[in-house]
């Protein structure tokens, strides 16, 4: 590796450091992460879709998409690994260099290692060292270790941000759309019929998907190879060996440096000479090989077989973990240990608020249990068993097997001054939605909601009687959902008329 032409300052960082690092370096090869990434994805994200609507399976896209992850992730990958050697490829680049990498890991990436909450930082030890499978297993047994709980929280953090921008697209979408056109409610769409929903609507999300992922994944792969970085030089002294390296930049210019001056130091005496005489003194000069006494390419070799005994040594590597309990606050210093005064005292009340906290987990379990069993009939769908209404209580939906009364005013003014006025609102409603019903010679249905006879009384020619249904529905929408009651004087202009007189003229 070319530590020389490396842009990137190596040195030891702390985890959440080196993350940062790594979104660093995606803000700084923006342009050519994210072409490089449309370039390869979008083909393969139209294909995959185009392959689940000819099976009839439109679902089947979705999953592709996100099962392909690891592929993807060979593109941020590539640009990143050579822009920190300040060679950032273009988007042509970067796919032709797609065939140099080994297809193996990525293979395993797809199958047994899919669900790898550590496939961030397996992946440049995979693709950029090309080593074998033995030594690939004892590398990372050490390049994991003190990381791979911080590599897993970035896995599922990234997949948090991920849903968190695939559902901020459809809340923001959710607010554009007027309260008329939204569906009835989200728990009508979740227990709804699944299969029913159109393939354009899933397509769509699958999209919105795409993008979402389009947006993290390349910070992902980006954060775990800034974790890669960090941990090699943490291991190999990379910045150590960088030190080293430009002293020996500097003492070989310092030695060239040294063999001009000591030759125009040998021939100013001869200068001087009045008579020409051969040299009696040898010009020393002065290279790096005479300075460390070997040749510099030598150097890595010797520094091998030196270090080769000190790594076969069984003290060399191995990482000891003493655990001891002391005193936070110790009230004598000293080496002096005292006993307990009463040791079974504290065994008697550690087992007695050992078995409190047994009883108070229990319960919690129970309660929970009795939770789940008191509304599983919501979360599965279960129809209620339908409540025994009172005469005085008749909402639209309790009341829709009751014939109208013959005078629909008369009784709903009943009610109004009896102080019944949401049953009042209610009867009066569902009068205007029968005979709305007959006058528009539509099909009787119980799921028409109100913004559904807000639609078709838009849609109703008498365009009078059209804003009379508006004012009802209107009136019985705040009157039910927002405590709104309307005044005396208006309930008399509603009674005015169609609806609430049938054969009168509106």
């Amino acid at each position: 590796m070319e530590l020389e032409r490396i842009s990137v300052v190596l040195r030891p960082r702390v985890t959440r450091e080196a993350i940062d690092l790594g979104a660093a370096m995606l803000r700084a090869n923006a342009r050519a992460v994210w072409s490089a990434w449309f370039a390869f994805t979008l083909p393969v994200f139209v294909l995959c879709n185009a392959v689940g609507l000819l099976l009839d399976l439109p679902w089947l896209g979705w999953v592709l998409v996100w099962w392909l992850k690891p592929l993807f992730d060979r593109v941020p990958l590539y640009v990143l690994s050579r822009a920190v050697f300040d060679r950032p490829p273009r988007w042509r680049e970067t796919l032709r260099g797609q065939a140099q990498w080994s297809w193996r890991s990525t293979i395993a990436g797809l199958t047994w290692l899919r669900i790898d909450s550590n496939r961030a930082l397996r992946l440049p030890l995979d693709l950029l060292e090309g080593a074998t499978r033995q030594q690939r297993s004892a590398r990372w047994k050490v390049l994991r270790r003190r990381i791979v709980g911080d590599v897993s929280l970035l896995t599922y953090g990234c997949l948090q941000f991920e849903l968190v921008v695939f559902l901020s697209f459809w809340l923001f979408a959710l607010l554009l759309i007027p309260h008329e056109w939204q569906p009835e409610s989200l728990a009508q769409v979740i227990r709804g019929d699944m299969p029913g929903i159109r393939p354009l609507w899933i397509v769509l999300g699958a999209g919105v998907a795409y993008l979402a992922m389009s947006a993290i994944e390349p910070l992902y792969v980006a954060c775990g190879f800034a974790l890669y970085l960090n941990r090699r030089t943490q291991l190999e002294a990379w910045d150590i060996d960088l030190a080293f390296r430009r002293m020996r930049t500097r003492i070989e210019a310092l030695g060239k440096l040294l063999g001009v001056v000591l030759l125009c130091a040998g021939l100013l005496p001869a200068l001087h000479a009045q008579t020409p005489a051969p040299p009696t003194g040898k010009v020393v000069t002065s290279s790096v090989d005479k300075i460390f006494g070997a040749p510099a390419s030598a150097s890595e070799q010797r520094f091998a077989d030196s270090a080769a005994p000190v790594y076969r040594d069984p003290r060399f590597g191995g990482e000891h973990t003493v655990r001891s309990w002391q005193l936070k606050h110790p009230w004598k210093s000293g080496p002096q240990q005292t006993s307990p005064q009463f040791p079974a005292l504290g065994l008697w009340l550690s087992a007695i608020f050992k078995g409190l906290l047994w009883l108070l987990l229990a319960g919690v379990l129970v309660t929970l249990g009795w939770f789940a069993w008191r509304w599983r009939g919501r979360w599965l769908g279960e129809p209620e068993a339908p409540a025994v209404a009172s005469s005085s209580s008749l909402l639209p939906s309790e009341s829709d097997e009751l014939p109208l009364p013959d005078d629909l005013a008369q009784a709903t003014r009943a009610l109004w001054q009896s102080q019944h006025r949401r049953e009042a609102l209610a009867l009066l409603y569902r009068g205007c939605v029968e005979h709305t019903t007959q006058l528009l010679q539509l099909p009787p249905s119980k799921d028409a909601t109100e913004a559904d006879w807000l639609r078709r009384a838009d849609g109703m020619a008498d365009t009078v009687r059209a804003q009379r249904v508006i004012a009802i529905v209107r009136t019985w929408q705040f009157a039910a959902y927002a405590g709104r009651y309307p005044d005396d004087a208006t309930i008399e202009q509603l009674l005015q008329g169609w609806p609430a007189q049938p054969g009168a003229i509106a």
